[in-house]
C-alpha cells in the first residue's frame, strides 16, 4: 500500500507523519555532536552537492533519502548550538519553537487573507500587539510579521517614504523627492541603503552620520548633518536609530534621535533587530530607552528571542500607517469586507507563513523572565567577554562591548603595524577552514577586526575563556605566514 502524501485525517496518515518525524529526529540526533563548522572547504562541499539527484524519477525510500541528506547534507552544517560557533546574530532555536514548526508546515495557513488563515489571522495581530506594549508603544499601533529584519527595515521605510509623500505612491515620486534624505548612523545595517535604492530614492539618499568611541551615533555629528542639509536644501524626511548594530552592539542614543526627527517632521525609525529583546528584561530595558517613541521598529525574533528563521515583526505607532501599503484586489482583500482583518493589508507579502504560531507556542512555553534571564546572561557574556580581552597578550579591545557583541584584534608583541590586517584575516580563516571555530571578522575604521557574537544561551565564561585562548595561539603561530 503507498503511504498517504497528505494530512488528510486518515489514521493512516497520522502514522506516516509520526514514522517521518521519527526519522528526522533521528537524523539530526546522529549530526548532533559535529564540530562548530566542517573542515570540508567549498570545492568539496561544492562536489558532494553536485552529486544529489533532488528530483529521481521515481520515489526513493524516505529513510534512505534522509539517511543520505545526514551524511551529506546536515553533518556539514554550522553548528550553532556549539559555544564556538559564535560570529554571527545566528542562535540556537527554543526546541518548543522547533516543534510548532511542524504544526505550521501541516497546516499550511497563508497570511495574506483571512478566508485562508481564520484564527491564525488573529493570533499573529494579537501577538504584534503584545510586542508593541512591551516595548511602550500606544493601543492605536499595529505591526505585521516579516521573513527578517532586511524586510522590515525596508516596509519601515516605505512608511517614511509615503508619509513624506502624504499617500501611497501611485504616480511614482513627488516633485522635489530628490531632495529627500534618510540619515542613519554610519554603523547601520546596509539593509537601509538597499531600501533606498528598492523605494526609488537611491543609495546616496542614506547620509551616514559618523559614531563616537562607542559606536554609537554622534548627536553632535547629527545635528551639524541637519544644519548643513538645512543650508543645501536637503530634506530629512527620515532618522533611523539601530538598537545594536552588526558590528559593535552599540545602541544610539534614541530618545535625542526621537527628539531630532519630532523636531524636523520626521519620521523615526529604529532597526531594533537586535535590541528589542532588551525589552524583556527591567534590567536592560533602560539601555534602549527612546525605543517606544519610534514610528516603526524592526524587531527580529530570530535573534535573541531564540525562534527559527524567519520571524522577524514591522511594529509601528500608528495603525493607520499601513494605508498607503494596501491594494484591494477583488479576490483577496475586497474593499467591502470592511469586518474581516486581512493582514496582506499591512506587508509586502501575499503567501505568508504562520510564524505567529511557533512564536506564540515557544513563548508561552518559556515565559518573559526565564527568556529575560537568557539575555542578561548573554549581555554579561559580553561584557566580561570584553574584560578577558584587555587581559589576554597578543589580543586588542577595539570598542566597548555594549549589548553581546565583542570586537577585537589580534596584535601580538613585535608584529609590525603594515602585518596585523593580514595576520587577522588568516587566523579567521585558519580557525574556519579547521572546523574549530566560527569567529566573525570585518572592519572597523578601517581597521580589520575579529567579533564574537553571543547568542547562545549554552556559553559559558570558561567556553569564551578557552576560545578567545584558541584565537591567541592562532595569531601566535600565524606571524609568520602574515609576514
Amino acid at each position: 500500500m503507498t503511504a498517504p502524501l497528505f494530512l488528510d485525517g486518515s489514521p493512516a496518515a497520522h502514522e506516516a507523519l509520526r514514522d517521518a518525524v521519527a526519522e528526522v529526529l533521528a537524523v539530526l540526533a546522529a549530526t548532533d555532536e559535529r564540530a562548530p563548522f566542517p573542515s570540508a572547504g567549498p570545492a568539496q562541499l561544492r562536489e558532494i552537492a553536485a552529486a544529489i539527484e533532488p528530483l529521481p524519477d521515481d520515489a526513493e525510500p524516505l529513510g534512505e533519502v534522509l539517511a543520505d541528506v545526514g551524511r551529506t547534507v546536515l553533518a556539514h552544517g554550522a553548528r550553532v548550538t556549539d559555544p564556538w560557533c559564535a560570529a554571527h546574530l545566528h542562535p540556537p532555536t527554543l526546541l518548543t519553537a522547533g516543534a510548532a514548526e511542524l504544526a505550521i508546515a501541516a497546516t499550511n495557513q497563508s497570511m495574506d487573507s483571512y478566508d485562508q488563515a481564520p484564527m491564525a489571522t488573529y493570533v499573529e495581530d494579537r501577538l504584534v500587539a503584545r510586542l508593541n506594549a512591551l516595548i511602550g508603544l500606544p493601543a492605536a499601533g499595529s505591526g505585521v510579521l516579516t521573513s527578517g529584519g532586511t524586510a522590515s527595515n525596508l516596509l519601515g521605510l516605505l512608511l517614511a517614504r509615503d508619509h513624506a509623500a502624504g499617500g501611497a505612491n501611485v504616480n511614482g515620486l513627488p516633485a522635489g523627492a530628490a531632495r529627500w534624505r534618510i540619515l542613519a548612523s554610519a554603523g547601520a545595517h546596509v539593509s537601509v541603503r538597499q531600501a533606498a535604492a528598492v523605494l526609488g530614492l537611491g543609495r546616496d539618499a542614506v547620509v551616514a552620520v559618523s559614531t563616537d568611541d562607542d559606536g554609537r551615533m554622534d548627536v553632535a555629528a547629527l545635528d551639524r548633518t541637519l544644519d548643513q542639509l538645512a543650508q543645501t536644501g536637503g530634506i530629512p524626511i527620515a532618522i533611523v536609530g539601530t538598537a545594536g548594530t552588526t558590528d559593535t552592539g552599540a545602541v544610539d542614543p534614541l530618545t535625542a534621535l526621537a527628539d531630532r526627527a519630532a523636531a524636523h517632521g520626521a519620521w523615526f525609525h529604529v532597526d531594533a533587530a537586535v535590541g528589542s529583546a532588551l525589552v524583556l528584561s527591567d534590567r536592560l530595558r533602560p539601555l534602549v530607552a527612546g525605543l517606544e517613541r519610534a514610528d516603526s521598529i524592526t524587531a527580529d525574533l530570530h535573534k535573541l528571542w531564540w525562534q527559527p528563521i524567519g520571524a522577524s515583526a514591522l511594529l509601528v505607532r500608528d495603525a493607520l500607517s499601513f494605508g498607503s501599503v494596501r491594494e484591494p484586489a477583488d479576490y483577496l482583500n475586497r474593499t467591502e469586507d470592511d469586518d474581516v482583518l486581512n493582514l496582506v493589508d499591512r506587508s509586502l507579502d501575499t503567501s505568508r507563513r504562520f510564524d505567529a504560531l511557533k512564536i506564540l507556542v515557544s513563548l508561552r512555553a518559556t515565559g518573559r523572565r526565564r527568556l529575560a534571564g537568557l539575555v542578561e546572561h548573554l549581555v554579561d557574556l559580553a561584557a566580561k567577554a570584553g574584560e578577558a580581552v584587555r587581559r589576554t597578550p597578543g589580543l586588542e579591545l577595539v570598542a566597548p562591548p555594549q549589548t553581546v557583541t565583542v570586537l577585537f584584534r589580534c596584535r601580538p608583541d613585535g608584529v609590525d603595524e603594515s602585518l596585523l590586517d593580514r595576520l587577522n584575516v588568516e587566523v579567521q580563516r585558519r580557525l574556519l577552514a579547521s572546523g574549530r571555530a566560527v569567529v566573525g571578522r570585518t572592519r572597523y575604521r578601517g581597521a580589520v577586526a575579529l567579533k564574537l557574537t553571543f547568542t547562545n544561551p549554552l556559553t559559558s565564561h570558561d567556553d569564551v575563556a578557552a576560545l578567545l585562548a584558541a584565537v591567541a595561539a592562532e595569531a601566535s603561530a600565524g606571524v609568520g605566514v602574515a609576514a
